[in-house]
């Protein structure tokens, strides 16, 4: 007997130290920084964790783990932040940190890295002496030498960056009226129609009465063609308000073929090199314009236009190897078995990295954009096309499609709400929704005990004998007060009874009914991001209604995108909640369904609050009319909104005064009710009304765009860039600064810079020059505004963007075209040093071209304008003998002339005049031509000059007739009249001719604008 106890107890012995030797151990180190001090706890394996703060000098980490921790020496000596380190347990693993009472606690999670940050506080750094360590051994190890100690490295945390909407017609947010009698009887006519089952939430619009409809031929569709001699992949996508076709490879001798109607409407295209392949991009012409894919292999063809016939069906993602209980797992599969390249592409318009699969085939393509919380995905038409949100998102080929990953997984998202994201046509019917039946974390009807007005009794019950209950069931006791508090609504005072109660037993954190609870709480005190972290924990993942609450925080801090993503496609179970939850609740929640496009559920939770409206605060009173008013907005009738709307705009609550006279004065504008200048009054006054959040950028946004659109251009971008700099960074403000630099550029490259003066233009140039595109737009926009300036003989200025210009930002065929323009603008500013200067940086340049762009009349153009610079110079010999063996165009005729007229080489002047007025092929039975008298009575002046009377008298005799029908008939009598009735005032005459001729200006004028004279 004895033998057999001391052989189990060997097996015990053995047993416990077997336990102890596979215990994990994690290591934790430290890293000092400038703003704060960093813990890092280094896991083999993600792990859950709390952070909590039970007194403001002290936080305590609990993981959802058994580990043993060594700490190194990460602890000898002192740490700026940190008083003390204690570990309260290794089962589970916590510890607790003495930290300065006014610091600051940021916790993440870096991949199996749980990190905790001790900010300084305000007063700056506190060093504490050595740090008091409990429960560790933090001495050195003998005697080795150890290598200088680094700085902990920053791990690498990725955050999501969800984008918002843009800012739309009618941008959902904003203030809260306090009551509104005046909406009552729209708020009746529309919620009476608000069946309790069947029917809509907002009256449906009566149906049309049949008519005879007739049959019209299909609209012709545009083809873009793309061949080679071998097989290639090809995908193509929208982004950007363009077109994306993409080839994987980078030899193709044919560029893409555009034939069609909309042919001129998707031009140009430009050309994206990558390593793989070359992209092609075009503008896209509407948006009610389709695209789709035809053919593979050697020949492709991408349809265009507003009818297109679509027949084949995009191919549906798949999840793979989902955790149901893990934040990150799994993977996206597309079952594109085609699938040939992944090619990266950078937007040069958005900066956004683009990864672009090809296919074989154009029956593979991917359709409708999709959203997902680490990536985007764009509408395709051929292949697939990803927008990473994270820097390691990976895109690559596997057997059977192509699959998207990430190191850690992807954020996992409830597989139902991924299918309503990407089945559009799995729409929810009004009236079928009912009560969740998934597993409910929440029963807040049986913690109400008796709603708000009996809170205070309970209060006395459940404190009364609490000194004398045991530990666990004062824990109980305030578990149960915390509940009856959040389930009236009372956040604040919910926290304080659930710190109380799990003070009193911490192990109340792996509860995950405390967890949700502390969430909800957290949640209804507008603590949002600890309700955030709370409800995202681990063990509330199988808890569906936990989503709810989760997009409820989301909302809250306006990541309606996110909250979209994260909210459950059933919310049945809010109709299990109070009325006064209810009230806090359905407004976020229902304006996540509105922007999300939901109108189904949107109803669905608006009938629920109308329902509570006479239990509602003003506040909640206002946003519900204003939500109201946004679905009818979108349901098309423009009447009800008015109702709904203009109330609040006058009402007491700021935000919904100020969001309602946004979304009011933009649905005017957009049902040409109002002018855009009309709006700008009221505007300008919501621009006051609301400060320090996206909705203060959305009213500049508007504002600005709506000075912009009443031709207000450089008012307009200055509100605009207000409403950035109140939001920089964000991905609102980053959307405002491209539609700033898209409008800026329209300006520029369309008519709208004829209704602009020189000055104007400069200005609005000068004032946003950081806003020119640095693709070929910008140069177009430069060379535009170098027109302008130089038909306001603004010479200097024009010359000077031109030789920018040349310096900075052309290339190839441009630098010629461009050093030609400005040569002719320096002549006409007569500045022919600078002119010449330029004319030989054009001839270096056409040296490097091809040959097919070395054409004779090219190097005629720079020998003429050259020719021109050497006579301003006082150097008509050279000019001449530049132009000597060049053919006889009448341009060189009239360039001859110009020189020889400058020197004062009369008799070559009037010969060369003779042979310009030849090529005019003047009329001689037709009144002339006021530039053909001009001429006529140049080569008169040559011939005076000369002493030419024969000739004189010849051209008297032919042209005498037709030039005293015009208005030089007396000066042209002087000049050609006998030399003996000839007087002084007659050579005075002359001279006065003589200084104002420049017969080659009319030539260099057409220099001006952007395209240059053809020769």
């Amino acid at each position: 007997m004895l033998k057999r106890f001391k052989i189990l107890l060997s097996i015990c012995v053995l047993l416990v130290m077997s336990a102890q030797a596979f215990a994990e151990t994690v290591a934790m180190r430290t890293g000092k920084h400038d703003d704060y001090t960093r813990l890092v706890f280094d896991w083999t394996q993600s792990i859950g964790y709390t952070v909590s703060r039970e007194r403001d000098d002290t936080v305590t980490v609990t993981f959802e783990k058994d580990a043993e921790l060594n700490v190194q020496t990460s602890l000898a000596g002192s740490l700026a932040n940190i008083r003390s380190f204690e570990l309260v347990s290794t089962s589970p693993l916590t510890v607790k940190v003495g930290v300065p009472a006014d610091s600051r606690i940021r916790d993440l999670r870096a991949g199996t890295k749980i990190v905790v940050d001790v900010y300084n506080p305000s007063s700056g750094p506190q060093d504490f002496g050595a740090v008091d360590v409990g429960g560790f051994d933090t001495s050195a190890p003998e005697p080795q030498a150890q290598p200088e100690p680094q700085p902990e490295p920053e791990p690498e945390v990725t955050e999501q960056d969800e984008e918002q909407q843009p800012p739309t017609q009618a941008e959902l947010t904003a203030p809260e009226p306090e009551k509104m009698p005046t909406t009552e009887e729209a708020v009746n006519e529309l919620v009476e129609k608000l069946p309790k089952e069947e029917a809509a939430v907002i009256e449906n619009a009566p149906v049309a009465e049949v008519q005879e409809v007739k049959i019209k031929a299909r609209a012709p569709d545009s083809f873009i063609t793309i061949s080679s001699t071998d097989n290639f992949g090809l995908a193509a996508f929208r982004h950007a308000g363009r077109i994306w076709i993409v080839n994987d490879k980078t030899n193709l001798l044919i560029r893409p073929q555009i034939n069609g109607p909309l042919t001129n409407a998707l031009k140009p295209v430009q050309e994206i090199e990558s390593a793989k392949g070359i992209a092609y991009v075009m503008r896209d012409p509407a948006e009610d314009v389709d695209i789709k894919g035809q053919g593979g292999g050697i020949l492709w063809r991408v349809v265009v236009g507003p009818e297109v016939l679509k027949t084949d069906q995009p191919t549906s993602p798949l999840r793979k190897d989902v955790t149901r209980t893990e934040t990150r797992s799994g993977k996206v599969l597309w079952p594109m078995k085609g699938a040939r390249n992944v090619l990266d592409f950078t937007d040069p318009v958005t900066g956004q990295d683009i990864k672009v699969v090809t296919v074989d085939e154009a029956a593979n393509f991917a359709g409708p954009a999709r959203e997902f919380v680490d990536f985007s995905v764009l509408e395709t038409s051929v292949g697939l096309a990803v927008i990473p949100k994270v820097s390691d998102l990976k895109v690559q080929l596997v057997r059977g499609g192509v699959e998207i990953s990430r190191k850690d997984g992807l954020s996992v998202v409830d597989d139902d709400l991924l299918k309503s994201l990407t089945d559009v046509s799995d729409s929810v019917n009004e009236g079928q929704r009912r009560p969740s039946n998934a597993q409910r974390v929440f029963d807040f009807k049986a913690w109400r005990l008796g709603g708000v007005n009996a809170t205070d009794e309970n209060k006395r019950v459940i404190l009364s004998d609490l000194k004398a209950q045991a530990e666990q069931s004062q824990a109980e006791s305030l578990l149960t007060l915390g509940q009856m508090y959040v389930a009236n609504a009372m956040g604040p005072e919910a926290l304080g009874a659930l710190d109380y109660a799990v003070s009193a037993r911490p192990d109340l954190w792996q509860n995950p009914e405390f967890a949700a609870i502390y969430g909800a709480a957290a949640a209804l005190s507008y603590h949002n991001e600890d309700a955030y972290g709370h409800l995202s924990r681990e063990l509330l993942q199988p808890f569906e209604e936990v989503q709810l609450w989760r997009a409820y925080v989301l909302a809250d801090v306006g990541d309606w995108q996110q909250a979209a993503e994260v909210m459950p496609d059933n919310i049945g179970m809010i109709y299990d909640y109070p009325a006064l939850l209810q009230n806090r609740l359905i407004p976020r929640i229902a304006e996540v369904s509105l922007r999300n496009g939901d109108l189904d559920t949107a109803k669905e939770l608006l009938q629920i609050a109308y329902e509570n409206r006479e239990d509602m605060h003003a506040s909640e009173r206002a946003a519900l009319a204003y939500l109201l008013g946004e679905a009818s907005r979108q349901t098309g009738d423009v009447e009800k909104t008015l109702k709904f709307w203009e109330p609040l705009t006058v009402g007491r609550d700021d935000l919904y005064r100020a969001k309602a006279g946004l979304a009011l004065n933009r649905l005017k504008i957009d049902e040409g009710m109002i002018k855009p200048s009309e709006s700008i009054d009221d505007l300008e006054r919501l621009r006051y009304a609301w400060r320090g959040d996206a909705l203060e950028v959305q009213i500049n946004y508007w504002l600005g765009r709506t000075y912009f659109e009443a031709g207000e251009y450089l008012r307009g971008l200055k509100v605009m860039r207000d409403a950035v700099t109140f939001d920089r960074g964000t991905p609102l403000g980053r959307r405002v600064a491209g539609d700033m630099a898209d409008m800026f550029a329209n300006v520029f490259l369309s008519q709208e810079i004829e209704k602009v003066s020189a000055l104007d233009a400069v200005a609005l140039y000068d004032e946003f020059r950081e806003l020119v595109p640095l693709d070929d737009r910008g140069d177009m926009i430069i060379q535009q505004l170098a027109e302008i300036l130089a038909d306001a003989d603004l010479l200097e200025r024009a010359a000077g963007l031109l030789e920018d210009q040349l310096d900075h930002r052309l290339q190839g065929t441009d630098v010629y075209r461009v050093a030609i323009r400005l040569a002719a603008i320096r002549l006409l500013d007569n500045k022919p040093d600078q002119a010449i200067a330029a004319l030989d940086r054009a001839a270096a340049k056409l040296e490097e071209l091809p040959e097919e762009f070395r054409t004779p009349s090219r190097y005629r153009e720079i020998l003429m304008l050259r020719a021109r610079a050497l006579s301003r110079k006082g150097r008509p010999d050279q000019a001449l003998a530049l132009l000597n063996g060049l053919d006889r165009t009448p341009e060189m005729d009239l360039l001859r002339s110009d020189i020889a007229w400058t020197a004062g080489y009369w008799d070559d002047a009037g010969e060369a005049l003779d042979d310009v007025i030849v090529n005019e092929n003047i009329s001689m039975t037709r009144p002339l031509e006021d530039r053909h008298a001009t001429l006529i009575l140049q080569r008169a002046v040559a011939l005076n000059l000369a002493g030419d009377r024969i000739a004189l008298a010849n051209l008297r005799e032919k042209y005498g007739d037709l030039m005293k029908q015009t208005e030089k008939a007396k000066v042209f009598e002087v000049i050609t009249r006998p030399r003996q009735n000839a007087a002084l005032a007659d050579r005075d005459t002359i001279l006065s001719i003589v200084s104002e001729v420049d017969l080659f200006e009319d030539f260099l004028e057409s220099y001006r604008s952007i395209t240059p004279p053809v020769n």
